[in-house]
């Protein structure tokens, strides 16, 4: 039984009221999409909620503010939320908590710098976050303050060729041409039984990475999926 129009827009005036909901206009049309100025659930600890939004979260949550921009990674693709459940389960991976707490994380294109971000705030020293993107590093810079993790997380615009320091973990939210590209420069940035979390592949591309970075020493120990997206967590052998 069709649903009456007037319920549908009685509905939409709620959740736009409620914040849910918001109205964007770009290029002289008008949409209807989820609000960036509300709070996102991913992982089991980790809540995203703009600077000035009130969050009601668990003792053991580990809120991220992130203020809305143009960058990826506000948690509202598929791509971001997986590699952020990745990160916990390979932090969950360590057995001691110490190798956590010593070691540090780079985040390859970091866009709103929620990746490293997120992994500093269970449990590693600092990191890096790297991106070519003016805009991406204005905002993960302004995310870093906002989550009061200055000096702890170095955003830049360095090549990643650059880097010479190894991590306990690397992250890459990349789709598959350039994560198969930096393979090599990858693995060579993984510390001995690191962790390297992947995103941004779809779930039929999954077996193309994994067999891409087992060449490089690496064995998949976790994987996820959302929608036709997928996460993986490796570890380095």
């Amino acid at each position: 039984m069709p649903v009456p129009r007037q319920s549908v827009r009685a509905a939409i005036h709620d959740l736009v009221a409620e914040g849910e909901l918001a109205y964007t206009h770009e290029h002289g049309r008008t949409f209807l999409e989820p609000s960036s100025d509300r709070a996102v659930g991913v992982g089991r600890r980790i809540p995203l909620a703009p600077p000035d939004r009130a969050v009601a979260s668990e003792t053991n949550d580990l809120l991220i503010r992130v203020r809305p921009g143009v960058s990826f990674g506000a948690g509202r693709h598929p791509t971001t939320r997986l590699a952020l459940r990745a990160i916990e389960a390979a932090v969950n991976s360590f057995k001691k908590a110490e190798e956590i707490t010593a070691g540090r994380v780079l985040d390859i294109g970091t866009g709103s710098g929620v990746l490293a971000i997120a992994a500093v705030k269970l449990g590693f020293s600092g990191g890096i976050g790297l991106d070519i993107d003016p805009c991406a590093l204005a905002e993960a810079r302004e995310n870093v303050r906002l989550n009061g993790l200055e000096g702890r997380i170095d955003v830049s615009d360095r090549a990643v060729e650059s880097i010479a320091q190894r991590f306990t973990l690397v992250a890459a939210n990349l789709r598959l041409p350039t994560l198969v590209k930096l393979a090599a420069r990858i693995a060579l940035l993984v510390e001995a039984h690191g962790a390297l979390v992947v995103s941004g592949i779809r779930t039929e591309e999954s077996s193309e990475i994994e067999a891409v970075y087992g060449k490089r020493g690496f064995r998949c120990v976790g994987s996820a999926e959302e929608y036709d997206w997928a996460g993986i967590v490796m570890r380095k052998m």
